[in-house]
């Protein structure tokens, strides 16, 4: 393998969203605002929440330990999440994965097995991945709400584990799964977050898309009604941030990494993957920082050698 870039599931928050779709509620914009909110809402939830046929199957693949959990959400849907032990480090990663994909497709090849486990193994750590209502084996419909109550529910079956330490679980969340870890970090305690390839809201990703759309948008400030707004977030987390964003993203740009960055409070590290496309999974690259950040993470706890360096923001190019 030369490359270091690896395809992980299909890419794209936004590429099945028509513009004969789109273009067709722009006409509605003249109605009252609840019917163009309605109208244009429903193609946008048809298109960020997309995700393939589940098919189910089991992880021994991965060659980690792992165990199937069911799990219940405060409104009463029944998830399915996956536990894998990845080693004897105190921390617990609580994963959000993206759209376009359920939770097991990481498992649903050889490749993708393959690298998963690598990253599991490498982060040394139990890490907790989870289907959203929708997504695998559940039939309710998604939304972004739905999504925010069904990550406080993993998180919840997590802190009733014992062994699980509830002030060790870090929260990670890739693509439409970032919007989902920033609003549970505002919600709930965590030792720290990590987004890769974050997008700044549903809006900015549109209308970055779609550039015939940002005229009508301005018109209609509430649209879409689907937001995930990290970037009206960001500033008040108040745990340490690891943002990683491939700098050949052609789905979320880079710049929208770099500009939660930017507004994001200290400590925080950036790292990029040079090269990498959105869906890449550059395994050399990310176990190390991810690890890393835990590393630091643990250190910085009462007893530990404490954090190294001055604690402020840092850049990190990989090479």
């Amino acid at each position: 393998m030369t490359s270091g870039r690896r395809r992980y599931g299909p890419p794209d928050i936004m590429r099945s969203m028509g513009l004969r779709q789109l273009f067709g509620t722009l006409g509605l914009m003249a109605i009252p605002p609840l019917g163009a909110g309605y109208a244009f809402e429903r193609v946008v939830r048809r298109n960020v929440f997309h995700t393939g046929p589940y098919e189910g199957g089991t992880p021994e693949a991965v060659g980690v330990p792992f165990e199937r959990v069911p799990f219940w959400t405060a409104d009463g849907e029944e998830l399915e999440g996956w536990l894998f032990e990845g080693g004897d480090s105190p921390v617990t990663v609580l994963f959000m994965h993206g759209t376009s994909y359920n939770a097991s497709d990481m498992w649903q090849s050889e490749e993708r097995a393959r690298l998963f486990g690598g990253f599991v193994r490498g982060l040394g750590c139990r890490f907790f991945t989870f289907d959203y209502r929708g997504y695998g084996a559940s039939s309710a419909r998604p939304s972004e709400q739905g999504t925010y109550i069904d990550a406080a529910a993993a998180l919840a079956y997590l802190h009733n584990r014992a062994d699980v330490d509830p002030t060790q679980v870090v929260f990670y969340g890739f693509s439409l799964g970032t919007g989902v870890a920033v609003e549970l970090a505002l919600r709930e305690l965590c030792l720290g977050l990590v987004l890769r390839a974050p997008f700044t809201s549903i809006r900015e990703l549109i209308m970055g898309r779609y550039p015939r759309l940002r005229t009508p948008l301005t018109l209609a400030p509430w649209l879409p009604l689907t937001r995930y707004d990290s970037a009206a977030k960001i500033s008040r987390v108040r745990v340490p941030l690891l943002i990683m964003h491939g700098d050949q993203d052609r789905t979320v740009p880079q710049s929208m990494g770099l500009r939660l960055f930017e507004l994001a409070s200290e400590p925080k590290t950036f790292v990029n993957f040079p090269g990498a496309d959105h869906a890449d999974f550059p395994l050399e690259i990310m176990a190390p920082a991810v690890r890393g950040f835990l590393d630091e993470l643990t250190a910085a706890l009462p007893g530990g050698p404490g954090l190294s360096g001055d604690g402020e923001a840092r850049s990190v190019a990989a090479q």
